[in-house]
C-alpha cells in the first residue's frame, strides 16, 4: 500500500536508457528529411574543401570568358540591301547567359515577319499617260506631230477704222495662223505664205485687245508682252508664237502693270519673222503704242 502513495524513483541506469532511446528517435527524425531540399549557402561553402571553394570563386570568370564577343556590324553590299530588308536573317543573334536558342525561321514565317517591317501600301491614282491610247487618240497624237498642210482658209478680210488715229480694229483671231492658213507649226517662211489681206496689215496702225503678261516691274514699264488671254499669264498655258508678242510704247510713255484685266493697245503693227539659232522666236511686233485701259 505504501508503494502506491509514494512517487516512483528512477535509478541512474533507467535514466541512461531513456536518454539513449530519445537520441535514437531524434536522429531518425533528422535523417528522414529529403536530400533534395535546399541547404543554406553558408553551410554548403563550409562543407567544401579549400580546393572546391577556389574553383567556385573562379567559375563566373570562366562562364564570362565562354560568351562570344559581338563583332562590329558590317554594312551589306548594295545589291543585298533589298534582300536583307525583305527577309530577316536566319542566323541567330548572340545569346545571353542562361537563354536558349530559337529555331531558324522557315520561308512562311520569314515572309510574315518581312511584312511586319513595311508600312501598308497607299492607294495611288492611276496615271492616264501610262495607259494604252485608243485608236482615235493615236490619230490625234500623230496629227499633232506631223506638220499641217498650209492652205489659205480665210481668203478675204476687211477691217473697220476706229479711234484714235483712225486705227484698224483687229482681233487675235485675225492673226491666228492656224485659223487663217492652217499652219502648225509656224515656220520662218510664214510671212511669205500669208494671204494678201494679212500682209497688208504690216506697217498699219491697229487697235487690238488683250492681257498684259507679267512684266519685270509694277510701274514705269516702257514695253511689255501682250497676251491673247489671261490663261497664258496665270495658268502656265504654252502660248503659240502669234498669241504672245512684244509692245513698245511711244517715247516718254510708260504704263503700270495691269493685272488680269483686258485692255486695248493702239500702235503700228509689224510682221517680221525673227529666229534665234534657227528657231522662230517672234513673228509679230507693235511699236509706237499707247495703252487704253477702259
Amino acid at each position: 500500500m505504501q508503494a502506491h502513495h509514494n512517487p516512483t524513483r528512477y535509478s541512474p541506469v533507467s535514466l541512461i536508457i531513456l536518454t539513449l532511446c530519445s537520441l535514437t528517435f531524434w536522429g531518425a527524425g533528422c535523417n528522414s528529411s529529403d536530400q533534395t531540399e535546399y541547404r543554406q549557402y553558408s553551410e554548403q561553402i563550409d562543407a567544401k574543401s579549400p580546393e572546391q571553394k577556389d574553383a567556385a570563386d573562379n567559375q563566373p570568370e570562366q562562364v564570362a570568358a565562354t560568351v562570344p564577343e559581338q563583332s562590329e556590324p558590317v554594312e551589306p553590299e548594295p545589291e543585298t540591301i533589298t534582300q536583307t530588308s525583305a527577309v530577316k536573317s536566319a542566323e541567330p543573334m548572340p545569346l545571353e547567359t542562361g537563354t536558349t536558342a530559337k529555331p531558324a525561321p522557315t520561308e512562311t514565317t520569314a515572309a510574315v515577319d518581312a511584312t511586319d517591317e513595311f508600312l501598308p501600301l497607299i492607294a495611288q491614282r492611276p496615271d492616264p499617260s501610262l495607259r494604252a491610247l485608243t485608236p482615235e487618240e493615236e490619230q490625234q497624237q500623230t496629227a499633232k506631230m506631223e506638220p499641217r498642210e498650209v492652205k489659205i482658209l480665210v481668203k478675204n478680210k476687211s477691217f473697220r477704222h476706229v479711234a484714235p488715229n483712225d486705227a484698224l480694229q483687229v482681233s487675235y483671231d485675225d492673226i491666228d495662223l492656224l485659223k487663217v492658213m492652217n499652219m502648225e507649226p509656224v515656220t520662218p517662211e510664214a510671212p511669205e505664205l500669208m494671204p494678201q489681206w494679212l500682209k497688208d496689215l504690216n506697217g498699219k496702225r491697229i487697235r487690238i485687245r488683250g492681257f498684259m503678261y507679267p512684266p519685270f516691274q509694277q510701274t514705269g514699264n516702257e514695253y511689255f508682252l501682250l497676251a491673247r488671254d489671261n490663261q497664258i499669264c496665270c495658268f502656265g498655258k504654252n502660248p503659240k508664237i502669234y498669241d504672245l508678242f512684244p509692245v513698245l510704247l511711244k517715247d516718254g510713255v510708260t504704263t503700270d502693270y495691269i493685272l488680269n484685266r483686258p485692255f486695248d493697245v493702239v500702235g503700228v503693227f509689224h510682221i517680221k519673222a525673227e529666229t534665234i539659232d534657227g528657231e522662230l522666236e517672234r513673228i509679230y511686233l507693235i511699236d509706237d503704242a499707247i495703252v487704253i485701259d477702259q
